[in-house]
């Protein structure tokens, strides 16, 4: 049988994606950069069996079962105990909404933000391998900063006393346009953590590069070979990415956005490329991409 063939963008009018998949199927939530009116205010959910071919499966959550009411952003998902969290920025701060279904509908139970006082995007959970949960997001200073924090037993807050400033863009290709660490993603990796990020501006070439640690809460130290992931001459604006693996475990993959085209921004489109660790003589693995691409490669499979 000939194995069947993709090209990337595999969807139009996404950005900020994150995947979870429950029960053989394979679950999209992202920021809606194509929104058609009012209704679409929120997150809608995507389905896949194989990351490329996606259906839209409608809202799974409206802004009027959130605080706030425009500026929905970067959402990011997990499972635990039976209940899906969903967390995202919307008005550059960050909320937490549940449901008992991938396909939500997800509701903010009480309406108000992490932090009301102060402007946080780009949340993304992290389970231990004790069990602790973290949480990581962006705050902004003179630049987008990457910060972490334990959460607290419930997973709808963080204790306060443990945050910490984790990234602040301190390398060249992390500053066009403004300084930025942000879209923290976090990977557990031979006994090292490793905190992925995007840097620049997200007009500007954009990236993905990453940092390893000893601990969730670092200190951490930048891969000096970053960025892993960059834009080229024929796509541009690539990052802010998120990390899944096949149901198997065999397959690791990098599914990020892109702009719509070199010229214009919106609506992003997503993309899908293989990801692995490379051994070193000395020093961690390190993480490649193969990518981005533009060229035709195979759907993933796993049966």
């Amino acid at each position: 049988m000939q194995q069947e063939m993709f090209i990337n963008p595999v969807l139009d009018g996404c950005a900020d994606p994150d995947v979870i998949w429950h029960e053989g199927v394979c679950y999209l939530y992202a920021t809606n950069t194509d929104r058609k009116d009012d209704q679409e205010k929120g997150f809608k959910v995507y389905s896949s069996t194989d990351l490329i071919h996606w259906t839209d499966r409608g809202m799974a959550l409206r802004a009027a079962d959130s605080w706030g009411e425009d500026q929905f952003w970067a959402p990011d998902i997990v499972y635990a105990d039976g209940i899906f969290y969903l967390s995202y920025s919307v008005e550059e701060h960050l909320c937490i909404a549940t449901s008992t279904s991938p396909l939500g509908p997800f509701v903010q139970e009480v309406k108000k933000p992490l932090h009301e006082d102060i402007k946080e995007i780009d949340s993304h959970f992290f389970q231990d391998k004790d069990g602790t949960w973290y949480l990581y997001f962006v705050r902004f200073f003179e630049s987008n900063q990457i910060w972490g924090a334990r959460m607290t037993d419930d997973r709808m807050g963080i204790r306060e006393e443990t945050l910490t400033r984790l990234l602040i863009p301190d390398t060249p290709w992390e500053c066009i346009q403004w300084p930025v660490n942000e879209a923290p993603y976090m990977i557990y990796h031979n006994g090292l953590y490793y905190l992925t990020y995007s840097g620049s501006h997200c007009l500007s070439d954009y990236g993905s590069g990453y940092a390893v640690a000893d601990s969730p809460l670092g200190p951490y130290t930048k891969y000096e070979g970053n960025p892993f992931l960059h834009s080229n001459d024929r796509v541009h604006g690539v990052g802010h990415h998120c990390i899944t693996h096949s149901p198997d475990g065999s397959q690791m993959f990098l599914i990020y956005h892109r702009h719509y085209d070199l010229t214009q921004m919106n609506p992003r489109r997503l993309c899908v490329d293989r990801l692995r660790f490379e051994p070193q003589p000395d020093g961690p693995d390190i993480l490649v991409v193969d990518g981005p691409t533009t060229d035709p490669q195979p759907v993933p499979r796993w049966d």
